[in-house]
């Protein structure tokens, strides 16, 4: 339709939801590192709820970005949906190796992390490159908490400034596209011949 105001980058609103997630994704983990780091008995549930909580953010994003091509929103989806339930039998797995006492309650918590930090990191490659930040971040966080408690502290702080870092970027992006001009925002069709 001649006139009819569309967006630049359609895709601009998920990339904003894709950093929130991102950031949720963040702070969800570093509370596992948390719990497993305090030999807590709630860390394991707390791991394996974590997979269809990040799946269900995953496929979330993967249908809003199909939004605006209808012929990829199920390849996509049910892409994200088997990505995450094979990690989710994954961690099943390892927690019921944990059962046979054959694994520590913080090795099944460190397999986790590693599990989601994968998981991420794969969906940061196939889905939204902003997952693949937060899959390192956890990868870093599993290395911190690997070679020294003492410095667990810097595990939440890496995870803050990550995700204060991931917001002021979505905010400044937003800033600036609404201070382009009216006429670099729109795309406008113009009839044949003109």
């Amino acid at each position: 339709m001649v006139g009819e105001r569309q967006p630049l980058f359609p895709i601009a609103r998920t990339w904003k939801v894709a950093s929130i997630v991102a950031a949720v994704m963040v702070l969800l983990a570093l509370l596992g590192v948390g719990l497993t780091t305090t030999n807590s008995a709630v860390a394991p549930t707390y791991w394996i709820s974590l997979v269809p909580v990040y799946g269900l953010l995953c496929v979330s994003i993967a249908w809003a970005r199909s939004h605006h091509d209808p012929s990829l929103r199920r390849p996509v989806v049910v892409r994200q949906i088997f990505h995450w339930l094979g990690i989710g039998v994954a961690l099943g797995l390892d927690f019921y190796v944990r059962g046979t006492g054959q694994e520590t309650g913080i090795a099944s918590g460190m397999n986790a992390l590693l599990l989601l930090a994968l998981g991420c990191y794969l969906a940061g490659i196939h889905l939204e490159w902003m997952f693949t930040i937060v899959g390192l971040l956890l990868a870093l966080a599993l290395l911190i908490v690997a070679k020294a408690d003492q410095y667990l502290w810097l595990i939440f702080v890496v995870g803050g400034l990550a995700v204060a870092a991931m917001l002021s970027l979505a905010w400044h992006l937003n800033k600036s596209r609404s201070h382009q001009p009216e006429a670099d925002r729109t795309i406008h069709s113009a009839p044949a011949g003109s």
